[in-house]
């Protein structure tokens, strides 16, 4: 098409040239007969450029065809409240919406600590005792103190680190959505694989799909969320703004919720096969919490792995830490756990509440025919008289509380562990609970403080009072202060008291010592570099009393330090094969690392 705004200025120009090369060629002409040719030809190029100036001047005139008709956008919804109308906002690209579904946590740090035991206090009392020689006690001859390293050492940790995808799909015609969400806990400093510790063992393998809080459910904004999978209990979540030392050697979960004091946490754990409710707020202040986990367990002491599990419930495979074949170290059959929280400004306050049913404590009768708890059955050994070996023992009371039936199947496999082990004890499955209270407040110059009491309750009969290492109270509190926009410091004190008995001999068991009680001191230093990741450096302490034993580590730490020791023997003493755990270790630990979110 002719570009109109061009075509008046070529005319012009074209003219120009006409007149130009008129006036030239008269003036050039010789004769008159030339002069009369040139004057027709200007006068055909004038008609032509005239004939050219009318088309263009139609085309001028022409009116301008009319613009493509566009569709209107359709209306967009009405705004929820209030009058105007929302816009609606382009739709998110299909990638970009699956790729925002990703999250994780990324910890690892480096470690350097010590079980505490190279100048330890603490005895195997019956391996000293100079009227009972020969116990079984003896390590070499003898054994005077604990076996291997068990002081400083360096080493790699991954932390509670995390993979997971979550999202939503809201169900047509409702308010409610479809939620779901699937963890990983990635290694990053050891190969993934079976945790197959030399003082527990497990068939769970943590980098594997659906190992974290995993769940499937439901979501209203009216009335909350059903969720159904495998998650931390709400007795643990209740509290975890109150821990700032989550993942870390001073985690408060190495007193906190711990009642046996060694690396596994009973309460504040995560449980399999549960499901829960979330509230919304009330009030915008109140919420609470409800979970319900089946025991799945179809024997009559809950000594087997739940159906679909892995492992015992309460954690680890059927005779970990060298037990016999049974799930008789803490496992139960269903489960219940509850928070209410109160939240208004600076103070944060909950109450939580958790119940463990038929828990199996028969492990703990392990070493109870020490001649230091009396004799709670008989057991005629059948001795080998060149050798003086011990060739069979057989469990012959009639005590209710006595499995005499396990012992002697037992001791029919390990006859020389048997002259030193016990009997299960069938009594010792009862429900064990735990209660809670805690207190919150962050001041406006960047001060928090925190305060939790707890009580830990077995419900045992008189008669088996003597090993209940499980009931106590404790406490926690810690404090976390800004020291800049990117720096904080946090110090925290945990507190255990001591227990109405002890399972004796399944350590260094000191009969003259009763108060078993433990504090953990935690400092740490954190400088964040952007709102995804921050460095920290912390210091913690475990100073155990008398036969206590709790660890440094407790938690979701992948190195722990505890009390036990290298003894590879089995049997050296009145508990189980393999290691001892020293009670009044006194673990100390620093460590720094990086802590990455997205």
């Amino acid at each position: 098409m002719v570009n109109l705004r061009l075509a008046r200025p070529m005319l012009m120009a074209l003219t120009a040239c006409a007149a130009n090369f008129l006036v030239q060629g008269s003036a050039l002409a010789d004769d008159a007969q030339e002069n009369k040719a040139l004057k027709e030809q200007m006068r055909q190029m004038l008609q032509r450029m005239d004939a050219l100036q009318k088309q263009v001047d139609a085309l001028s005139n022409k009116p301008a065809p009319p613009p493509a008709v566009v569709a209107a956008p359709p209306a967009a919804p009405p705004a929820a409240v209030g009058p105007a109308t929302a816009k609606q906002a382009p739709a998110e690209p299909a990638f970009e919406k699956f790729a925002k579904g990703f999250y994780g946590t990324l910890d690892v740090s480096t470690d350097y600590s010590t079980k505490g035991e190279s100048e330890l206090g603490a005895f195997h009392y019956a391996c000293v005792d100079p009227a009972n020689p020969a116990l079984g006690c003896a390590q070499n001859g003898q054994k005077i103190g604990p076996v291997g390293r068990v002081g400083w050492q360096a080493d790699l940790s991954t932390n509670k680190s995390v993979l997971g995808y979550r999202g939503s799909h809201l169900i047509p015609g409702t308010k409610t959505e479809f939620i779901y969400q699937i963890e990983a806990q990635p290694a990053i400093t050891s190969a993934p694989g079976a945790s197959t510790g030399y003082t527990a063992q497990s068939n769970v393998t943590k980098a594997g799909i659906g190992y974290g809080d995993s769940f499937v459910g439901v979501s209203n904004n009216d009335w909350g969320k059903l969720k159904f999978g495998t998650t931390y209990t709400p007795y643990k979540k209740s509290t975890d703004r109150m821990n700032p030392f989550s993942g870390m050697l001073g985690d408060y979960a190495v007193i906190m919720g711990n009642s046996g004091g060694d690396n596994r946490v009973e309460f504040g754990t995560r449980i399999d096969h549960s499901v829960w409710y979330e509230s919304p707020k009330f009030g915008g202040v109140f919420s609470f919490d409800a979970l319900f986990s089946p025991g799945q367990n179809r024997t009559p002491y809950n000594t087997a792995q739940s159906s679909g599990s892995p492992d015992c419930a309460g954690g680890n495979v059927p005779g970990s830490g060298n037990l016999p074949l049974a799930c008789a170290d803490g496992a139960f059959d269903n489960a219940w756990s509850f928070d209410l929280k109160f939240e208004s400004g600076p103070i944060y306050v909950t109450a939580a509440y958790e119940i463990h049913q038929g828990v199996n404590r028969g492990s703990d009768g392990i070493g109870s025919n020490s001649p230091f708890y009396g004799t709670l059955f008989n057991v005629n050994n059948t001795v080998d008289p060149a050798s003086g070996a011990v060739l069979a023992s057989v469990c012959t009371t009639a005590s209710p509380i006595i499995d005499c039936g396990d012992y002697n199947t037992f001791s029919a496999e390990f006859p020389a562990a048997a002259a030193v082990g016990s009997p299960g004890l069938i009594g010792d499955v009862v429900n064990e609970t735990a209660f809670k209270v805690g207190v919150q407040y962050t001041f406006s110059f960047g001060l928090a403080l925190s305060g939790i009491y707890e009580e830990l309750h077995r419900n045992l009969p008189a008669d088996l009072q003597w090993q209940n290492e499980r009931q106590r109270n404790g406490f926690w509190f810690a404090g976390t202060y800004d020291l800049t926009a990117k720096d904080n410091f946090s110090i925290g004190w945990g507190h255990a008291g001591a227990t109405p008995g002890d399972p004796g001999c399944q350590h260094n068991y000191n009969p003259n010592s009763l108060d078993n009680h433990a504090n953990l001191y935690t400092a740490a230093l954190k400088h964040r570099f952007d709102k995804n990741l921050y460095w920290y450096f912390d210091v913690a302490d475990t100073v155990n009393h008398g036969n206590a034993h709790y660890d440094l580590g407790a938690g979701g730490r992948g190195v722990t330090t505890d009390c036990h020791d290298g003894t590879t023997q089995a049997f050296t003493d009145y508990s189980s094969a393999g290691p001892t755990t020293w009670g009044g270790c006194h673990e100390i630990g620093v460590s720094t690392g990086l802590h990455y979110t997205f």
